[in-house]
């Protein structure tokens, strides 16, 4: 049987999907306050969308087919509804239109735990019509008309950056693990003047300072999608990831305790020595005007991939779909 990573961070993510089970009607913006994302919102057709309306999947190593992941609870999503879907979003924000195959059955030999590729799962398969996807990627599935409702924003931090900095700091990590010393953060506190505001006003917020800001999104001057690692506050340990806008913050929390984390092996993920992993959390894409926006988001953990689906809401990012995504190969 495949594993599951028990973590404080699934707890969040259980939490958060309870909660916006019954979708709130839209609310009406006042003052400054930006229009939240409604739960159904018309393109320019005039033809309702459902922003819950999407599925996720991976590609395959040559980037040009994918295969649909089953919903959370193991169940294969409809025909019906896996036809329905034209479009798929992946890594960089990058849309591919899509159509639908046939429903793939695995190939793995009864049993075997596999790593994550075609031949280990069983799912409804499309193939990419026009433009070729990274291999192995996670692209979320979208119906007719959803794009031009929340049409795609481009990441103006860019990708070389991002991965020059996750380099560094393997490599730094790397040094401080083999010298037994804490992690050196100094190289990545340089930031940039909107970054400094929006640590301000997040300490401001949460009441906490901040240990580290790790930006992954940028929309602008005045967007912004950070992870943010606090400060520990007695046994309380705190990571958030954050879209920050010009007058509003919208969290999704992610807390643990240092205690039970280290009784219980880890405290955001089993084999994680309760430090938070910043630098596996990516945004693939961003979708919709300011003010109406949904984050699509991947958290790395060590068998897997969760993939969320986030609507800025009360100052929360509340969750709108999940699913997980098994690849480990111990």
């Amino acid at each position: 049987m495949r594993k599951t990573l028990v973590t404080v961070v699934w707890a969040a993510v259980l939490y958060f999907s309870a909660a916006c089970q019954q979708q709130p009607a839209p609310i009406p913006p006042t003052g400054q306050n930006a229009p939240t994302a409604s739960p159904r919102s018309g393109n320019s057709s005039g033809t309702a969308i459902d922003i819950g309306e999407v599925a996720f999947g991976y590609t395959d190593s040559t980037g040009s087919k994918l295969l649909m992941l089953p919903q959370m609870n193991n169940l294969q999503i409809s025909e019906s509804r896996a036809k329905a879907m034209a479009w798929a979003v992946c890594s960089e924000g990058r849309e591919f239109p899509i159509r639908y195959v046939e429903f793939h059955k695995r190939t793995a030999p009864a049993g075997a735990v596999g790593g994550g590729t075609f031949a280990d799962d069983d799912g409804h398969l499309s193939e990419i019509v026009q433009g070729q996807a990274a291999p192995a990627d996670t692209c979320m599935l979208v119906p007719a008309g959803y794009l031009q409702a929340f049409p795609i924003s481009r990441n103006d931090l860019p990708k070389a950056d991002r991965d020059a900095r996750r380099s560094e700091h393997g490599r730094i990590e790397r040094e401080a693990r083999k010298q037994k010393r804490p992690l050196d953060l100094t190289p990545f506190q340089s930031l940039t003047e909107f970054a400094r505001e929006a640590v301000s006003r997040i300490e401001k917020e949460k009441g906490r300072t901040a240990k580290i800001y790790w930006p992954l999104h940028r929309i602008g001057a005045s967007q912004e999608v950070a992870v943010v690692e606090f400060n520990a506050m007695g046994d309380s340990l705190l990571g958030s990831l954050v879209l920050v806008e010009p007058t509003r913050l919208s969290f999704f929390d992610m807390p643990a305790s240092l205690k039970k984390g280290r009784e219980d092996g880890g405290c955001w993920r089993v084999d994680d020595d309760c430090q938070f992993n910043y630098v596996e959390m990516e945004i693939p894409a961003i979708l919709g005007a300011p003010g109406r926006q949904l984050v699509f988001a991947t958290l790395q953990g060590s068998e897997g991939q969760l993939i969320l689906l986030f609507q800025p809401r009360d100052g929360k990012l509340a969750e709108v779909a999940r699913n997980y995504r098994y690849s480990s190969t111990r």
